[in-house]
């Protein structure tokens, strides 16, 4: 394994849309995004990363491993021109939705991934309200590599923030209910809000949490000992 960083570009877009599906069950593939016929998951999927592939392209990184993409790194430092475009993708992701949900057009599983998802999004809200304003990160990868692929991700974000005279960025991590809090920790994170996420939890089969985490920007930047390889 032989991991960078590097810009993302256009010809990266569908790796990272197949990592974001990869993934999207707490590291797992959701189970019921097709029927062969219809792609059940394509307005949700334009809901979660259609401004950062557009508005935030500039800010964006992909993790790569040799040849292969293994991961990506959203930066979204305009809170504002996020906000606004995302009330417009919201407004229209429950104009596809709703309609399907009230006539029984998707399969049950769908259905219920929808129901939940709809539910998840109102808590997400009103967490979001509890949080400082800050520049925000959606990062993710697959495959092996201990804690490295994750801190050179955060390291891209990081960076980027720093650039922009920020000192600390949020995000959110859905993790196992009690899991996860000593390793953020040590990697410089609080946790500033839990709120219950009944959609993986559905999906998983056990109790599911999203945590809110707010990262103070080193001063500078973080020196790698050895080369980025594992």
């Amino acid at each position: 394994m032989n991991l960078r960083i590097a810009p993302m570009e256009t010809a990266h877009e569908q790796a990272v849309r197949e990592i974001f599906r990869a993934t999207l069950a707490l590291g797992r593939p959701f189970p019921f995004s097709s029927d062969g016929q219809t792609d059940h998951l394509a307005v949700y999927e334009e809901l979660c990363v259609g401004w950062y592939l557009d508005e935030g392209a500039d800010d964006a990184a992909v993790l790569v491993d040799g040849d292969t993409v293994a991961g990506y790194a959203f930066v979204c430092l305009d809170v504002r021109s996020y906000e606004r475009w995302q009330r417009r993708a919201v407004a229209g992701f429950l104009r596809t939705v709703l309609p399907r949900l009230a006539l029984r057009r998707y399969p049950a599983p769908v259905d219920r991934f929808y129901e939940l998802r709809i539910r998840d999004g109102w808590r997400t809200w009103r967490a979001r309200q509890r949080v400082p304003v800050l520049p925000h990160a959606h990062v993710n990868s697959v495959g092996a590599g201990g804690e490295l692929p994750g801190r050179l991700l955060a390291d891209h974000v990081d960076a980027v923030c720093r650039r922009a005279g920020f000192t600390a960025w949020s995000g959110e991590i859905n993790a196992r209910a009690g899991r996860r809090t000593a390793a953020l920790d040590r990697w410089g994170a609080d946790v500033v809000d839990r709120t219950p996420n009944a959609t993986l939890s559905w999906l998983v089969g056990a109790p599911v949490e999203r945590l809110t985490i707010v990262r103070r920007v080193p001063a500078t930047e973080r020196r790698l000992l050895r080369p980025a390889a594992a």
